[in-house]
């Protein structure tokens, strides 16, 4: 039930500079089929220009930038917490699902950075991280680590210190 949530978060890649990697490779094939083609201005026909421009490769490569850019449009990081559980999404990945009764300890850490995206990490087990570099750390029953990335930690920590009590 919707009435049950205490916490919601959800994240997005929105770092302008990711975005710019993302985006510079496609432009450059684009840009690069439109000066094959203004080059080739002698051509005899718009058809054999857009030839030149579409060739297979080209056509490969633009697809797979697309795709890539696709995924890191729909990429999500969700978090919920109830006084039941707590559920981590990784969306379109997946879904994880951990009882409170599973858990040891919870703590909210400032971490260095150890990458975007799933890691893992010595320290903190399975890092699931979208930006930024504060998490809640989870220490579950059974010795097993991990942390989610937050940005709303103030929060977070309110949430969860309202829940040892």
């Amino acid at each position: 039930m919707k009435s049950d949530i205490l916490y919601r978060e959800e994240q997005k890649f929105t770092q302008w500079w990711l975005w710019c990697l993302l985006l510079a490779p496609p432009l450059f094939i684009i840009l690069k089929g439109i000066f094959q083609v203004y080059e080739k201005q002698s051509v005899v026909s718009i058809v054999e220009a857009t030839l030149i421009v579409l060739s297979i490769e080209t056509l490969t490569s633009l697809l797979i930038f697309f795709l890539v850019i696709l995924l890191f449009l729909f990429l999500k990081l969700k978090t919920t917490i109830t006084k039941v559980y707590i559920k981590i999404q990784y969306f379109p990945f997946f879904t994880k699902t951990i009882n409170w009764v599973d858990i040891e300890t919870t703590n909210i850490v400032t971490y260095g950075f150890v990458g975007y995206g799933i890691r893992i990490s010595f320290k903190y087990g399975i890092v699931y991280n979208v930006k930024g570099n504060k998490g809640l750390a989870i220490k579950l029953k059974s010795e097993k680590r991990l942390l989610v990335g937050t940005q709303k930690e103030n929060e977070l920590e309110q949430i969860i210190a309202q829940l040892k009590k």
